[in-house]
């Protein structure tokens, strides 16, 4: 686990500002807990926060290398899973190099192949490369958007970070969230419009995408290109290539010097992952394999009654296939409920309250005995199996799908708030955008079909946010997360396969579970999927409903003043509703307390 950050100039001397490179340290600590290294110029002052994880793979340090007269410096935050096949392919022409660490390894990478060796990494990474003499400065992201990068151009000068803090802690920035950021959060928050840093002049670089900053000016270009083409395999050649591909992902992904363990939730995904990870246990560096689930402690009789199908029946019986040591996380309502602010300072942003608080919960208690883990989410984004996305689309509703609870949201909050930012305006402008952004790098297509359109929604919204929120959580509790499923190749293989073919048989997800057939047992493999369990306990709602009101009656609450509070109080004076499994109101008014700690941590009170 790492941090990066930095601010580079191509025009002024910047020494005498490098001292604020010690704030934007602090700000990303949670990154790297370990200690940090950088590098200093008259124009740039590049920083890395490292952790625990492989610390002596060489990674853990800023990298410069002097070649041919011209200085190279390289930061990453991540982990390169095809680092042998990257110096097999520049051995063969540059066999003076030896044994190279990764930084150093990818320096030599961008000397031969300059910026289109992004394009031929395989991992989950955030990078900063300088080229002092060029006076050059290239930010790049993994093709998903596993690691985050934030970056903020401020006249001359640009400022990196993996993390907003670590921007906003700069002299130099001025915090502000205008109307476009406050309808971003109530509009579409826990996901947001891809690039968005939600405070002005903030923006991420984007998943895929790489910025190349120099005396030229700022450019913005698209390294990875999910271009749709003729699926010209049968179903055997298929089967044999995602299951190849499948294998080698996990395969590349368990290789690590510190002790790994998994999630398992007895799912499809996580079940294999794990049976995976048993048939090759000479890669792992503990003998055993441990994994970990978490559920919710269930107080009442309706609580139960509204759980749906226990997940406790199938983790054993993967447990008992694969030899796997298995570990449960039990949550109360008042461990949700007391780690909620904790949860909000972790992501950034206001989110799914009880989601972000297991999942920092689960992740704290992994990190006691593992420095990473091996995890199954984001795989139907992946795949594109996501029915709700798909039949969404396909009823001919031109709406994002996960706006559908818009309504209620916005009738929270004032009128005049609500005018200000025109939430409808704003849901359909940012689905035009999301449409047009697809054609702008797949010239091949000018309109997407309906199937393909529910996909590209899922890749281009859902997964970066989610991508982001696992992130946050984990490199809060000094936790490595990673995701087999989440590889470009996957990524790529699927996008072009025809959805009659996806459901083999008529079966949801049913081309993976023949694809993958042997690795568990018929059961396991047809299960229909469960969701992340979520709290349904009256207890933790009444909880969350005690701490809302408290934050609306402090008199220096900002987000009090945005709120219909006659609305709000009406609506919290009504009975839980346990059929509404995915909007239950609990979110809602933890997501209210979020947003508030927000506004707070980010000095924003008027608008």
């Amino acid at each position: 686990m790492a941090g990066i950050a930095g601010m580079v100039s191509t025009e002024e001397d910047i020494l005498q500002k490098c001292v604020n490179i010690c704030t934007m340290s602090d700000a990303i600590r949670t990154r790297g807990s370990s200690g940090a290294g950088h590098f200093l110029s008259p124009r740039a002052a590049l920083l890395k926060r490292v952790g625990t994880i492989n610390p002596n793979d060489g990674n853990n340090s800023v990298s410069e290398l002097v070649i041919e007269g011209k200085t190279y410096v390289l930061i990453m935050d991540g982990t390169i899973f095809n680092q042998n096949e990257i110096w097999r392919d520049l051995n063969s022409e540059m066999p003076y190099m030896g044994a190279l660490a990764c930084p150093e390894l990818l320096i030599y990478a961008y000397i031969k192949w300059k910026e289109d060796f992004i394009g031929k990494l395989n991992g989950s990474f955030a990078l900063a490369l300088w080229i002092q003499e060029d006076n050059i400065l290239i930010l790049a992201r993994d093709q998903l958007g596993i690691k985050p990068l934030y970056y903020s151009f401020t006249g001359t000068m640009l400022i990196f970070a993996s993390d907003i803090k670590g921007i906003t802690c700069h002299p130099f920035f001025e915090t502000t969230l205008d109307m476009e950021g406050l309808a971003e959060l109530i509009c579409l928050s826990p996901r947001h419009t891809p690039g968005s840093g939600l405070l002005k002049g903030i923006h991420q670089v984007r998943p895929g995408h790489y910025l190349r900053f120099s005396r030229e000016g700022l450019n913005n270009v698209r390294y990875w290109k999910m271009e749709k083409q003729a699926h010209e395999d049968d179903m055997v050649k298929t089967l044999e290539t995602v299951r190849e591909l499948i294998i080698d992902s996990v395969k590349r992904q368990m290789q690590s010097d510190v002790p790994l363990c998994g999630l398992l939730s007895g799912g499809l995904y996580s079940s294999l992952i794990t049976s995976i990870v048993a048939d090759y246990p000479m890669l792992l560096s503990n003998k055993i394999y441990n994994t970990w689930s978490v559920d919710f402690e269930k107080s009442s009789i309706q609580a139960k009654r509204y759980a749906g199908e226990s997940d406790m029946p199938w983790i054993r019986w993967v447990c008992r296939r694969t030899g796997t040591r298995q570990h449960y996380i039990l949550l109360s309502p008042s461990d949700l409920a007391g780690s909620l602010i904790e949860a909000a300072e972790a992501g950034g942003s206001p989110g799914i309250p009880d989601y972000d608080t297991s999942l920092l919960l689960l992740f704290r208690e992994i990190q006691k005995d593992f420095s990473i883990v091996l995890s199954g989410d984001c795989s139907d984004e992946v795949f594109g199996t996501s029915l709700r996305t798909s039949e969404y689309f396909t009823s001919g509703r031109k709406r994002l799908p996960w706006t559908s609870n818009l309504a209620e949201k916005i009738s929270i909050f004032k009128n005049d708030v609500i005018d200000a930012i025109k939430p409808y305006e704003f849901i359909e402008k940012c689905y035009e955008e999301a449409l047009a952004d697809y054609p702008r790098f797949a010239v091949s297509e000018s309109r997407l079909n309906k199937e393909n359109e529910a996909q590209w929604f899922s890749l281009y919204w859902n997964l970066p946010c989610i991508l982001e929120r696992l992130d946050r959580m984990s490199m809060a509790c000094g936790l490595e997360v990673r995701l087999p499923f989440c590889d470009a190749r996957l990524t790529e293989y699927f996008w072009n396969i025809p959805q009659v073919m996806k459901r083999f048989n008529n079966m949801d997800r049913g081309l993976l579970r023949e694809a993958m057939r042997g690795f568990l047992p018929s059961d396991i493999l047809e299960r229909r999927k469960n969701p992340y369990p979520h709290c349904m306990d009256p207890e933790y709602e009444s909880k969350i409903k005690n701490m809302l009101v408290e934050t609306v009656l402090d008199p220096c609450s900002p987000v009090k003043y945005l709120l219909n509070l006659k609305t709000l109080e009406s609506m919290m004076k009504q009975h839980q509703d346990l059929n509404k499994r995915y909007t239950a109101r609990s979110r809602l008014y933890g997501w209210i307390i979020q947003l508030d700690y927000f506004m707070r941590r980010y000095g924003v009170t008027a608008f």
